[in-house]
């Protein structure tokens, strides 16, 4: 696989929806299909190359689900439970924009 190319938009949909279940870079690249010597390069091109399409599915996928996650632990932490206080106070330190 040449990592030039453009991906077509059923893998990009593949691998969105593969991080989105929260599969490391790796396995998604073993899931995929791809041949030993290019899932090093397809990590790092899902770690590293911010301008790539592979970049942007991984990181929607993942960012998809770390959203969805986050509103299920504010909405519990509202309710009052206290297992999701602390963490919904840990995402607002997150969130803090240092001055």
């Amino acid at each position: 696989m040449h990592w030039n190319m453009t991906w077509d938009q059923e893998t990009l949909q593949k691998i969105e929806d593969m991080a989105a279940a929260l599969l490391p870079a790796d396995e998604i690249a073993i899931l995929l299909g791809l041949a030993a010597d290019e899932r090093d390069a397809f990590v790092e091109m899902c770690r590293n190359h911010r301008s790539s399409s592979v970049y942007e599915a991984y990181h929607r996928g993942r960012l998809t689900t770390k959203y969805e996650l986050r509103k299920t632990v504010i909405r519990l932490a509202k309710a009052g439970s206290p297992a999701a206080e602390p963490l919904a106070d840990a995402y607002l330190k997150e969130q803090n924009i240092k001055k």
